[in-house]
């Protein structure tokens, strides 16, 4: 085990082994929805979505799933209330790659406008799959017993209504709020 601080501020921990056939990543980022502007309710989750869409240095889509698929691994990502934690794990002799395009999502993310929709598709096919599970229904309904002003009480996961239609109407870019959430939240301090 080893804890080190990079250059930028971040901090690590390392876990090495030799008997381990896995290398494995994560990036945690001290945002989730309860930072959600009040307008735009789900863009920390709609985030999340958008930074698999690739880097100025891996321009394709889906790329990193791709490599990490290809080379006997997997990948997810999740948006809690308080944080947002990305990870995969891959096989150890391609690690230093994964990590590059990994590393890439963060430090020069596309959010293409063309992966845009797309992408909140993905999000709303997510809420819709909650609603039929009893946690989620719980926990909506604990919400609803709350004070209305304060951000737990919101709604978090994200939709079609509340990243794209309401939005629209309310004369909102959504890619614009994006890229403001990810500059004001995405940084290594």
């Amino acid at each position: 085990y080893c804890g080190l601080e990079l250059s930028n501020g971040i901090l690590c921990v390392l876990i090495s082994h030799p008997k381990l056939d896995k290398a494995a990543a994560a990036i945690n980022v001290s945002i989730g929805n309860l930072g959600d502007p009040n307008d735009v309710p789900g863009i920390a989750h709609f985030l999340e979505h958008m930074l698999f869409m690739g880097s100025s240095k891996y321009p394709n889509e889906n790329e990193f799933s791709k490599f990490i698929e290809n080379n006997g691994g997997t990948s997810n990502a999740y948006t809690s209330t308080r944080e947002t934690n990305y990870h995969f794990d891959i096989n150890p002799n391609v690690l230093a790659d994964a990590l590059d395009i990994f590393a890439n999502f963060f430090i020069s993310p596309l959010f293409s406008s063309s992966s845009v929709e797309r992408e909140i598709q993905a999000v709303n096919s997510e809420f819709e799959r909650y609603l039929s599970s009893d946690a989620w229904r719980i926990s909506q309904i604990e919400k609803s017993t709350l004070d209305p002003e304060h951000p737990y009480s919101r709604f978090g996961t994200g939709n079609i209504e509340s990243l794209q239609t309401i939005p629209k109407e309310s004369g909102i870019d959504i890619r614009e709020v994006l890229l403001k959430f990810y500059e004001d939240h995405y940084s290594a301090n």
